[in-house]
């Protein structure tokens, strides 16, 4: 297996390179003369590309033409795949199809679809790894078959957006109300049936916050009410809506409303909250 860091892009009699990295940070903003497919086997990151800034992890294919100015960034540790290839060494469908390529940058792969995608990435690791005979033309055959992939999963993400405004969104948003105690972002993406990134995007975009600050915002609306209404503990609240350690429900709590809830409880809630809108 492939380890390094700064990665190896590309030795110049290659047509491609493969490289496996591990990152705390990411990388700055840089472009190059060279496609680049990235993939993150572990991580959550976010890729910056022009005015765009997109969620990155597993399940999710980075592309990235040449001369294109992008970055990415992770709020841990990732674990990368990243493979680069001269555009003379591009697969033959890429030049049929370059125009489904124009604006695709973040490639959602349906989430039945994940191991075998990546069975092809450590395929073609393992072929540019240990270089046996033919291993150009295995790795070429192989990448025929990933942008073969890529082109039909772009298409029936497009297809799926189109039908996603059909879609009756107050059923997950009950769904959370009523399971807001033991509610996560990945339960909500399941119960809806779709692969957590896609549902995730889908969320943002018609509901205007992401899931996962929804159901922050749930919880805290529920909280205060209790705080305000009640006497119950403080640490039992944080309890009752679903934050299982009180130093991290009082540290989203003043993150929303700019105070800890013993200070809310104290003024009875004739504070300003402080949302993600009033930062």
């Amino acid at each position: 297996m492939l380890n390094s860091w700064p990665p190896i892009y590309m030795e110049s009699d290659k047509g491609m390179g493969v490289s496996r990295y591990k990152t705390s940070y990411g990388m700055s903003l840089h472009s190059h003369n060279y496609f680049e497919l990235e993939y993150p086997f572990m991580g959550n990151c976010r890729q910056v590309f022009k005015n765009d800034s997109f969620e990155f992890t597993r399940g999710d294919i980075a592309f990235f033409k040449p001369d294109s100015r992008h970055a990415f960034f992770v709020s841990d540790e990732a674990k990368m795949l990243r493979i680069t290839i001269k555009p003379t060494y591009m697969p033959k469908i890429y030049d049929r199809f370059e125009d489904e390529f124009n604006n695709m940058n973040i490639i959602r792969i349906p989430s039945n679809e994940v191991k075998r995608v990546e069975g092809i990435l450590l395929a073609i690791e393992n072929e540019f790894e240990h270089q046996n005979d033919y291993y150009s033309e295995v790795i070429s055959a192989y990448l025929e078959v990933l942008f073969a992939l890529i082109i039909r999963f772009n298409q029936e993400s497009e297809f799926e957006e189109k039908k996603s405004y059909a879609i009756d969104f107050k059923v997950f948003l009950t769904y959370i109300d009523n399971n807001l105690k033991t509610v996560t972002p990945s339960s909500v993406a399941e119960y809806s049936g779709y692969n957590f990134p896609y549902f995730s995007k889908l969320f943002k975009k018609n509901i205007g916050v992401n899931l996962s600050e929804y159901i922050n915002l749930q919880k805290l609306e529920l909280a205060s009410k209790l705080l305000l209404e009640t006497k119950k503990s403080i640490e039992f609240i944080g309890y009752e809506v679903g934050f299982n350690h009180k130093s991290y429900f009082h540290r989203i709590f003043k993150r929303y409303y700019g105070v800890t809830p013993e200070e809310y409880r104290k003024t009875g809630g004739r504070l300003k909250k402080y949302t993600s809108e009033t930062k």
